[in-house]
């Protein structure tokens, strides 16, 4: 074989070796882009991240604020008296207990007030502003102590209007918010307004 073209091959193979190979300015460059596109996903999962807390939390208010809606409103339709006390935060109810009997000897039937039942607006610490110890709570008899939190914090009235007003001793006007402040401006917020009626009126 001949020594000159050996030696030619052996430069060819050199130089296409060294032609594959990155340079210094090349590599740079192609870090700083895998940077900056890493960098854009990390931004973008961090934006995701926080809107999907965002919707888990709204969601979280939403079911709580609507049960305890849906429930009042449940409530009031079954019920024989609707009254409220002065500062609109306590809502009381009136229930006959057995339909068949006039226990009250008016000489009708299902209109009787058997037992009695509340809903409440409270604060724990005298302050209505203060949202983080606000709660609603539901007692299904006045004689007892026991009561069901339907709405543990965060809870908060409507500015101008009490959380209980009635109107023509039928309906029953329920007016409440709720606030999740702990994610700064991203707080989210709900609030309830409606109206329940209740089914036994008088003629």
């Amino acid at each position: 074989m001949n020594p000159s073209r050996a030696s030619h091959h052996s430069r060819r193979f050199v130089v296409r070796r060294a032609r594959a190979a990155f340079t210094q300015p090349e590599l740079l460059v192609a870090t700083a882009i895998a940077m900056f596109v890493m960098s854009g996903f990390f931004v973008f999962s961090d934006f995701a991240g926080r809107s999907l807390a965002g919707i888990t939390r709204q969601n979280l208010l939403n079911q709580k604020a609507g049960y305890a809606a849906d429930y009042m409103v449940s409530r009031v339709r079954l019920a024989t008296f609707v009254t409220n006390d002065a500062s609109g935060n306590t809502l009381i109810l009136a229930f006959d207990d057995d339909v068949n009997t006039d226990s009250d000897a008016d000489g009708l039937r299902g209109n009787d007030r058997n037992h009695w039942e509340l809903f409440q607006f409270q604060n724990g610490d005298g302050s209505d502003t203060t949202m983080a110890d606000n709660k609603l709570i539901y007692r299904p008899n006045t004689n007892s102590t026991a009561s069901t939190t339907l709405i543990n914090a965060n809870l908060r009235k409507l500015p101008g209007v009490p959380v209980f007003t009635i109107t023509n001793q039928a309906s029953v006007l329920i007016n409440y918010g709720m606030l999740d402040s702990g994610a700064g401006a991203r707080s989210q917020t709900i609030e309830i307004r409606t109206q329940a009626v209740r089914r036994n009126r008088p003629d």
